[in-house]
């Protein structure tokens, strides 16, 4: 039965001076490796919520001092804005690269990914601070950029507003043939 109570390298004893293949050794190599796991995880669940901050950072920064609130036939123009924000440097990082002769930028890999990714997101239905009431604009130039502090801020939640009428078009036709 192994004993796997310790977790930490400060409980255990006499790790300066031991042999590369005792116990000790796998001992404090399981603590290593589990430490680099947790700092991983926290590393990975800080990035999943980093995009959200960014974009509302973004639309923040968009807003003037003097802009009460913005319509929401304008909320689809500056989504397509915020979504090719990228567009001018991965042109240039594509126009870098020739041919045979060098290869893509993992930025390049990287931009594209981010743009397909954001515009499947605003296919289905992208979340954006809802800037189309006063109250929520004078939170959002409030906000500081903690994460913690967003829930303060009520969303809306929209959609491409082609993708939606193609997608009817689409039904109706199936209708149609049924």
């Amino acid at each position: 039965m192994p004993n796997n109570k310790r977790h930490t390298l400060k409980t255990i004893k006499g790790k300066d001076a031991m042999h590369p293949s005792s116990r000790k050794a796998v001992q404090v190599t399981r603590v290593l490796l589990r430490n680099d796991r947790i700092q991983a995880k926290a590393k990975d669940r800080i990035a999943m919520v980093n995009p959200k901050v960014e974009r509302w950072l973004w639309f923040r920064d968009l807003l003037g001092e003097d802009t009460p609130s913005i319509p929401k036939a304008d909320l689809y123009t500056l989504i397509e804005q915020y979504i090719s924000r990228n567009d001018a440097e991965l042109e240039e990082l594509k126009t870098t690269h020739r041919k045979g002769q060098r290869p893509k930028a993992a930025r390049e890999d990287v931009l594209a990914a981010l743009i397909a990714k954001e515009r499947d997101e605003y296919k289905k239905g992208m979340e954006i601070p809802d800037i189309t009431k006063p109250k929520n604009v004078t939170l959002l130039r409030q906000w500081n950029g903690d994460r913690n502090s967003m829930s303060r801020i009520q969303t809306i939640r929209l959609s491409n507003p082609n993708d939606i009428a193609n997608m009817v078009a689409e039904i109706q036709e199936m209708e149609k043939m049924a």
